[in-house]
């Protein structure tokens, strides 16, 4: 939905390392891996789907998918700065903090980079930044910074993203959208155990938005949750608020977008998409819609219906029995 506008794996050719030698100096400190961030939402199988995918299921995997695209490469980036500064002495050290740089970037462009770094095998935190060539330690801008703490049987960690940070250095970093605006921060929480399937990602969204011309996207307030239990039954959540123009069908007043799903430890499920009025905003033309669907282990849909006021004008969109489903609509409900 957003993944291309903020993807962050300029992280990687930050020209923070020194110039020569290689050698292990301090802990072999943790790092968040794309496997703690990515969520498996739905059955990607395609090949075994004869049937058709409902598109609240469908909207639900791309949305995931994208996410995952860029949480799992900003957090490959930082683990690899992370780990690569970690082979080397700091430039000095500030109470518990490895500090290195600022260095200016060496790849020609206008940018300078510093990291900190602590812990030891059993967690870690770092901060990364961003400024311009030459700038000293108190004119860098914070970019990402976080923490992971690992054991035997589980691992959790957090971090969090500055989009007005990315935004204003968007020149110095690769492969972010030039023609986009966004901003605001992004948390990002998660957990799993190491012997069975439980995970949980939460991300928190603190005044982000992005505007790529087309959809002019609001997340404040909003969060995406993917959580799954021992067994890998699962539920997957998220929400945004937008005009969501289309021509000839509304006006272009805010409404809140909201999807959830849900599926059991043999990837059936259900899954629910609303557009909704949002702090009595809303001009849709029959008011709120609401889609409810269910699958079987493959992604099929198995029953597909509409609200009354929309479905009067398209009954051939009902399809199934709700007999079919596995799930019921409370098991939707994040607890």
């Amino acid at each position: 939905m957003f993944g291309r506008t903020v993807v962050a794996s300029a992280l990687l050719t930050a020209s923070i390392l020194p110039g020569a030698g290689c050698w292990m100096s301090n802990p072999d400190t943790p790092v968040i891996e794309a496997e703690d961030v990515r969520m498996e939402v739905g059955n990607g199988e395609r090949f075994r789907v004869t049937g058709e995918r409902g598109d609240v299921y469908d909207l639900a995997m791309e949305v995931s998918g994208d996410t995952n695209k860029w949480v799992a490469e900003i957090a490959v980036g930082m683990s690899q700065i992370v780990s690569e500064l970690n082979q080397y002495p700091e430039d000095r050290t500030e109470g518990d903090w490895r500090v290195y740089g600022p260095h200016d970037d060496e790849d020609g462009k206008d940018g300078a980079w510093m990291a900190r770094i602590q812990g030891d095998e059993s967690g870690s935190a770092f901060e990364v930044y961003i400024g311009r060539r030459g700038a000293k330690a108190q004119d860098m801008s914070l970019l990402i910074d976080g923490e992971v703490s690992v054991d035997e049987t589980s691992r959790d960690g957090a971090f969090t993203i500055d989009f007005d940070t990315i935004y204003q250095y968007a020149e110095i970093l690769d492969e972010v959208e030039d023609d986009e605006r966004y901003g605001g921060t992004i948390e990002v929480a998660f957990e799993r155990n190491l012997d069975d399937k439980h995970k949980e990602v939460v991300l928190k969204f603190d005044g982000f938005f992005v505007d790529d011309g087309r959809e002019d996207l609001d997340f404040d307030g909003e969060r995406y949750v993917y959580r799954r239990d021992a067994q890998g039954a699962g539920q997957f959540h998220f929400a945004a608020q937008s005009s969501f123009e289309e021509p000839g069908w509304r006006g272009p007043e805010l409404e809140r977008m909201v999807v959830d799903m849900s599926w059991n430890a043999d990837n059936a499920g259900r899954a629910r998409g609303m557009i909704v009025e949002t702090d009595g905003q809303g001009d849709l033309r029959h008011g709120d819609i609401v889609v409810h669907e269910c699958f079987d282990d493959v992604g099929e849909l198995t029953w597909r219906t509409l609200n009354e006021e929309y479905l009067r004008f398209e009954p051939g969109y009902a399809v199934g029995d709700e007999s079919s489903c596995v799930l019921s609509e409370a098991e939707l409900e994040l607890e």
